[in-house]
């Protein structure tokens, strides 16, 4: 089952303004998983994105580097009315065109179908983490969807033409709430350079990262899932250069407790 592209945005006005709404109650210096940029940091990026999108999809025919550069909102209060403003034009123009209508992607021609896919999963990303920095409940998201964004984010991050020499451990990405399953291998590291992935076919998989659709997503953009919520089997080695090749953050060294004495 797919998503549409009315659904796709209709996500990006739903997570869209939740994340407007959370990144309003944060201070810019307020940290911001997974990674614990500032919230400045991180609307500032979204904010970014989508401006460069408004304007192509207004534009259609000409590349975005030959727009002349907008100024940055100067200030938080500008940033988060920046961003609600940067959504409406783009549900604007997203509707306005239609699925089909054809605009640059990555340098390459795309549709508006595939621009609103890969902005309604930038406003969920973005929305899950400025809501859980300011202590607030993101949307949820159905299995449907959240398989979309796993889809969407590893074709996205995939590099299946570089020329690179890839391990031979296949590691599955198994959605069990709605049977869907993806397999990856990563490239062997470079000096100086991270990992990259790609997709393979279903094959038998040496590891394996198991969980409902949205914990899946959530833990594939490093969001640490609730405790058993995503499991991870199999090679160990393996599992731990695919979460390199994600720039998972590194985990907390367990916490050193001072064994209490009996005797104060």
């Amino acid at each position: 089952m797919s998503v549409s592209f009315s659904e796709h945005v209709d996500l990006l006005d739903l997570h869209g303004r939740a994340a407007v709404a959370s990144l309003g109650q944060l201070q810019p210096g307020d940290p911001v998983p997974p990674r614990a940029a500032t919230a400045r940091e991180v609307g500032g990026d979204h904010w970014a994105t989508l401006e460069v999108w408004a304007w192509s999809l207004e534009n259609p025919k000409d590349h975005w580097s030959s727009r002349e550069a907008p100024d940055s909102p100067p200030d938080h209060a500008a940033l988060v009315a920046g961003v609600a403003t940067q959504l409406d034009r783009l549900e604007a123009s997203l509707l306005a065109a239609g699925p089909d209508a054809v605009v640059d992607y990555f340098g390459e021609p795309g549709t508006t179908s595939r621009v609103a896919r890969l902005l309604a999963h930038e406003a969920i990303t973005v929305a899950r983490a400025v809501s859980l920095a300011a202590s607030r409940q993101s949307p949820p998201l159905s299995a449907v969807v959240a398989a979309d964004g796993i889809d969407q984010t590893l074709g996205h991050w995939e590099s299946p033409d570089a020329r690179l020499t890839w391990r031979p451990e296949t590691v599955a990405l198994q959605a069990n709430d709605i049977e869907e399953s993806w397999h990856v291998q990563v490239s062997r590291s470079k000096v100086g350079a991270d990992p990259e992935i790609r997709l393979v076919p279903a094959t038998t998989a040496d590891a394996a990262v198991e969980g409902a659709a949205e914990d899946l997503l959530g833990w594939l953009h490093g969001f640490s899932p609730a405790d058993g919520a995503v499991s991870m089997t199999g090679d160990r080695e393996a599992l731990v250069v695919l979460r390199s090749s994600l720039m998972h953050p590194a985990p907390e060294p367990p916490r050193r407790t001072r064994r209490r004495r009996w005797f104060g």
